[in-house]
């Protein structure tokens, strides 16, 4: 007949005692969208054998979690969204004690966010209320503002007033999305509506593609 152990979880370590290593790289305040890097940096006693987990967690709990099989030196890349924020980066590695025995380590850094969506301008990069440059259907026709007024920038819907073929318009931005060639968010729909003439909706706008 087959015995199964289940070992014991170890015991956290004593919150009096100071890290072995220190969670880096995290700034006070991430930009959704944007890469980082979180760093295990340190001298400090550790059992590399043991590994490590660096992670990211919302507000509400859910995330994701890395793990490695050492602990000194691990560098894991990450960025957050717009949902559910704050979020909290946090890593776990083990260290020796005195008595001999090991204990868990958890260190945890709260991560606030501040809103930055871009909009795509002149088809290739990312710009903050732009007011003019803003063109619509990069590929064939364009449709293309100038003298623009936004209100609500930032928010998951803004809108904006300029000219647009020598007539007033409005452009309604919605949508946001990550976009890995601006490392951030972008508004990715308007909708088009020119005084006098007809309203376009739904006007998809692309992540651009990376520069050759």
């Amino acid at each position: 007949m087959l015995a199964f152990v289940v070992a014991a979880a170890l015991a956290p370590c004593a919150p009096e005692t100071p890290p072995a290593l220190a969670l880096t790289g995290v700034p006070p305040v991430a930009i959704p969208g944007q890469s980082y890097e979180a760093s295990l940096l340190g001298e400090g006693a550790v059992v590399e054998s043991a590994g490590s987990d660096i992670g990211v967690t919302d507000s509400s709990g859910r995330g994701w979690s890395a793990h490695y099989g050492y602990a000194r030196g691990v560098t894991q890349a990450f960025s957050v969204g717009i949902a559910r924020a704050p979020f909290t980066v946090s890593a776990t590695w083990t260290e020796p004690v005195a008595d001999g025995t090991t204990c868990t380590r958890t260190v945890s850094v709260p991560l606030p966010i501040e809103r930055r969506i871009l909009a795509v301008v002149n088809c290739r990069r990312g710009a903050l209320e732009p007011r003019s440059g803003l063109v619509l259907r990069c590929r064939g026709e364009r449709l293309r503002f100038t003298a623009l007024r936004w209100r609500r920038w930032n928010a998951d819907v803004t809108v904006g007033h300029g000219r647009l073929g020598g007539r007033d318009a409005t452009v309604t931005l919605s949508a946001p999305r990550a976009c890995d060639t601006l490392d951030g968010f972008i508004y990715t729909r308007a909708k088009v509506a020119v005084d006098g003439g007809p309203t376009l909706r739904r006007v998809p706008i692309a992540c651009p593609l990376p520069s050759t």
